[in-house]
């Protein structure tokens, strides 16, 4: 919490009421059937949808000052197939793994005053690990380090794979040192690196330059003038840069690089690598893009993403932030979650306050839906021409 924006205790919801001293978090997750720790221990889930649930709390000394955040409550079960909500988990095809009958993994002991881990694993009974929440400063799921508990160790993987993408065009144009991470990190400072390590992994007779031909072809795809994407391995720096070649045979380094095609050759990198697994987070994609071929980055996008039945292939998920109505156009339906805020009164003193309302199970009319979950293609054009005639 100390890495966001503001001080901690200014990330709790203040109303005209009140000033409230918790916050409550819940994901439902998908996990892979098979895994492996960082030790190489091997592990097989017999239930792949668990829900996870957080509860923070803002502690303060005796003159009112804040002093910390603590764990108030943890918890974590698993879902079974009659309370299966997630509706692209039913197909047939999937095969996903539930197990009602598994107590729950994390769970409050009867005196509220500690989290228990339940033991797990093959011919795992003994008593649960118990944790006190007298003054928790992290959670039980933080503690788990090994497939030792395999539910949890596959959580915590899940959870921690959730990555941010905030490019910064001027940390991309960057050369790398050769032991840079292969991994892209948020800002995009390490995207020399990952391209030669990309490059490294799948490159072959037939393709030299592995998948860096195809993240060429996709960003020639939305930057039509693109032919050939190079790295470039200088021994005597030992540094990784990379340049782009355009038509008529016009090669420019990543220094000279515009900061709009700088930022979709970093989001092409993550969509190409046939590693990527977990949740990618963007925020509005459309930036540096063509109106016109706005519908073909949702297509790489979509195209991109997944939910894999096979061990060896991950499930990729992407959220998307957006005020673009090009971009809006080119979702499904089923792709959308609308927010905005509404005016709430409060019904014992009347007071008057916002709440953000997130909505779905968009409809192609007005007609017969819930205007509190569910919301039509019209009202979204609503709200972002909103949004456009206030930025």
């Amino acid at each position: 919490m100390q890495g966001l924006r503001g001080e901690p205790e200014e990330l709790f919801r203040r109303t005209p009421v009140r000033i409230y001293d918790c916050m409550s978090f819940a994901v439902e997750v998908f996990l892979g059937r098979k895994g492996s720790d960082a030790f190489g221990t091997s592990y097989e889930i017999p239930a792949q949808r668990l829900r996870y649930e957080l509860k923070l709390a803002l502690t303060q000394n005796s003159g009112g000052v804040p002093k910390g955040i603590i764990v108030r409550e943890e918890h974590c079960y698993p879902i079974d197939r009659k309370g299966e909500r997630a509706t692209y988990l039913r197909d047939p095809k999937l095969k996903v793994n539930y197990n009602a009958r598994v107590a729950p993994f994390i769970r409050l002991n009867d005196g509220h005053d500690a989290i228990l881990i339940r033991q797990d694993g093959r011919q795992k009974h003994g008593r649960p690990v118990r944790l006190s929440l007298k003054e928790a400063s992290r959670t039980a799921l933080s503690t788990i380090a090994t497939a030792e508990f395999p539910h949890l160790y596959a959580l915590r993987e899940t959870l921690t794979r959730i990555r941010f993408l905030e490019i910064n065009p001027r940390a991309a144009r960057n050369a790398n040192d050769r032991f840079e991470d292969r991994v892209l990190k948020p800002d995009a400072s390490n995207l020399a690196a990952v391209l030669a390590h990309l490059k490294e992994e799948t490159a072959d007779n037939l393709r030299p330059d592995g998948v860096l031909s195809d993240i060429a072809a996709d960003l020639a795809t939305l930057i039509p003038s693109v032919r050939r994407l190079e790295i470039r391995n200088d021994s005597n720096q030992r540094q990784y840069s990379f340049s782009l070649e355009f038509s008529g045979d016009l090669a420019f380094s990543s220094r000279v690089i515009s900061d709009g095609t700088l930022r979709l050759l970093a989001l092409l990198t993550v969509l190409n690598d046939p590693g990527r697994q977990g949740t990618l987070c963007f925020e509005e994609p459309e930036n540096g893009v063509h109106e016109g071929r706005v519908p073909m980055l949702v297509e790489f996008l979509r195209g991109a993403a997944n939910v894999s039945i096979d061990p060896d292939v991950p499930s990729f998920q992407i959220l998307l932030n957006t005020h673009s109505p090009k971009v809006m156009a080119a979702l499904h339906d089923r792709e959308i979650v609308a927010a905005d805020s509404v005016i709430i009164v409060d019904p014992v003193n009347h007071v008057r306050s916002t709440k953000t309302r997130m909505r779905t199970g968009i409809q192609p009319t007005d007609d017969l839906f819930d205007p509190e979950t569910n919301l039509s293609r019209s009202e979204v054009g609503r709200l972002l021409q909103k949004l456009t005639d206030a930025a």
